[in-house]
């Protein structure tokens, strides 16, 4: 999620925060008006019940875009730290030893990388030198269009498919950069 809209959600949350505090002093300050004259020293205070559901409303307005705002930031620096490695990985080379056990190469190490998902779309990929429509990939087994546009969107936010317009559908084409490191 990019800065401008937390920018937003931000914008959205503060006043929803002030108008709650807003009610709820008012409603503390307020004394009942239904009290004999007599008893208003120990005045007890109640709160409208069309109140309680104004400030229901606005915690909602508060309390959905503050965590969406707080999660989208964790998994934006996950992700972050997930292509720094991966980048790492494909500037070092080939200085992987050839002393382990099983052959490990960079295309595996990139591939545990990628969900399910994400492998299969890019197995697709691969198979057609690199470009493939949205329309078949959710055509292949265990995936839906659902499915398929949350992953390629995925996948596009971490720079690893490009999405163009293709009629009805998306034309999912392969980065340059990564074309090149998986057909080699």
């Amino acid at each position: 999620m990019d800065t401008g809209n937390r920018k937003w959600l931000l914008v959205i949350s503060i006043p929803a925060i002030m108008c709650i505090l807003l009610i709820i002093f008012f409603s503390a300050c307020e004394p009942s008006t239904n009290m004999p004259p007599w008893g208003r020293g120990e005045c007890s205070r109640t709160v409208p019940s069309y109140i309680l559901w104004i400030s229901i409303v606005l915690m909602i307005l508060v309390i959905v875009p503050v965590s969406y705002y707080l999660l989208s930031k964790r998994v934006d620096e996950k992700l972050e730290r997930n292509m720094k490695i991966i980048s790492k990985i494909i500037n070092k080379g080939n200085s992987i030893s050839k002393e382990t056990p099983k052959k490990i190469t960079e295309k595996n190490i990139i591939l545990k990388f990628l969900n399910k998902s994400e492998k299969k779309v890019l197995e697709k990929l691969i198979e057609n030198r690199g470009t493939a429509l949205q329309s078949e990939i959710s055509r292949m087994e265990g995936m839906t269009t659902l499915k398929t546009h949350r992953t390629v969107k995925d996948m596009e936010r971490k720079g690893i498919v490009k999405i163009e317009a293709h009629g009805k559908t998306n034309r999912i084409i392969l980065m340059k950069d990564i074309k090149d490191f998986m057909l080699k």
